[in-house]
């Protein structure tokens, strides 16, 4: 029992280590999107993954429990806590979007709705 919680511990770290490594591509490339809306993205990336190592942390601290009772009181507290991080996400992440679409339309003078706005496009002459 001891020799598998060591062995957890030091098998954690490495795990963590290679998922910090690893960086998926931006969704958000090209010039219709803005550096801020990358820098959030890896930021809520950054975010999701220590909130996951957390929740590894604590399932491995769960295992150690004989009872099993400690893993009935983690699942429903860290399903409230995902889906409340995954809410502030994506309304985070909805009003980046929401200010590169605005600045889209400011770029090329236009309105909303696709009409033009009567307005010189933004660095044109």
């Amino acid at each position: 029992m001891n020799g598998r919680v060591f062995q957890g511990a030091f098998l954690l770290p490495a795990i963590l280590g290679m998922a910090a490594c690893q960086s998926a591509p931006s969704n958000f490339q090209g010039s219709n999107f803005s550096n801020e809306t990358r820098a959030l993205e890896k930021q809520l990336n950054a975010e999701s993954m220590a909130f996951g190592a957390a929740q590894g942390a604590t399932s491995l601290a769960a295992s150690a429990d004989p009872t099993g009772l400690s893993s009935f009181v983690k699942a429903p507290v860290a399903l409230a806590a995902r889906n409340a991080m995954a809410k502030s996400a994506d309304a985070r992440m909805d009003a980046q979007l929401a200010r590169d679409e605005q600045e889209l339309y400011r770029r090329y003078g236009m309105n909303p709705d696709g009409t033009p706005s009567g307005k010189k496009p933004a660095g044109r002459n």
